[in-house]
């Protein structure tokens, strides 16, 4: 049952990542995550983790990103999802450069609307320093200093609304928040909760790297570290065993098993 709804959610986040990389089908998309899934009289409605960031030169029709989601699979079916995601990204066809960026992006099956950063009317920016879309400079080297990027995603229990925090280097601070009215799939319902890497390309280009390309045998590969779980009080709870994970294509990119809160993940792309 638990690899039947991993491979639900995986559908979705697939799904989801075709719009956010702007492309459309045919196309090709691969994922790596670890998912808490809601049960067993506990929930959770937010997380946070700090992810290493890094850069690429990548044609318009190839992007990469890693990320946290939250998530309602609806049905089952991936166009019934109703979500948000933050993390970094570098994706040319979006943003006519390869640099990498932060970002956000909401998805809501009941409104079929959905949104990258701030190209709609949706998410509320509070921030007068950091907004969704900036681009993230510098990033790490592979064999020298890292740079990371702390992301704190909640659920404010007084008013429904989803919160935003970013940290360059540094603690995560208040981007802004995506209302409840945005969202009324997430309304009162159990929430699942994902973190990985993520690629998209569109033939006949090659898929790209995922993470800093490296495959997670290695302590060198991208990480996710710090993850913690939110209850709805706000109280922080952290991941001190494994989580499931699901990966789409084990040959081009992998995921190591989760320690205290940090797993290795990424690859260098194949052809698929």
């Amino acid at each position: 049952m638990e690899n039947t709804l991993l491979y639900i959610l995986m559908l979705a986040i697939l799904f989801l990542a075709n719009a956010t990389a702007g492309g459309c089908f045919p196309s090709s998309e691969e994922a790596v995550s670890h998912v808490w899934l809601p049960g067993g009289g506990t929930n959770f409605y937010g997380v946070e983790a700090t992810l290493d960031v890094y850069g690429f030169t990548f044609k318009p029709d190839q992007a990469s990103q890693a990320s946290i989601w939250i998530a309602n699979r609806g049905d089952g079916n991936p166009s019934s999802l109703n979500g948000f995601q933050a993390g970094w990204h570098i994706s040319p066809t979006r943003y006519k450069d390869s640099n990498t960026h932060f970002y956000t992006e909401w998805t809501s099956a009941e409104t079929k609307k959905g949104c990258l950063n701030m190209e709609c009317p949706g998410f509320q920016k509070t921030s007068t320093s950091i907004a969704p879309g900036d681009i993230i400079n510098p990033v790490s080297d592979i064999n020298g200093k890292k740079q990371y990027i702390t992301i704190r995603l909640f659920k404010d229990k007084s008013t429904g609304d989803w919160h935003v925090y970013y940290g360059f280097n540094g603690a995560p601070k208040p981007v802004g928040y995506f209302p409840e009215s945005l969202l009324p799939g997430l309304k009162d319902k159990p929430v699942e909760i994902s973190f990985g890497g993520l690629v998209y390309h569109r033939k006949p280009q090659p898929s790209p790297p995922m993470g800093n390309g490296l495959f997670p045998a290695t302590t060198l590969a991208a990480s996710f570290s710090g993850v913690k779980l939110i209850d709805e009080d706000g109280n922080n709870h952290d991941v001190t065993t494994d989580l499931p994970y699901r990966v789409s294509l084990t040959r081009c990119y992998f995921i190591s098993t989760m320690s205290n809160g940090l797993f290795f993940y990424g690859g260098p792309g194949c052809d698929d």
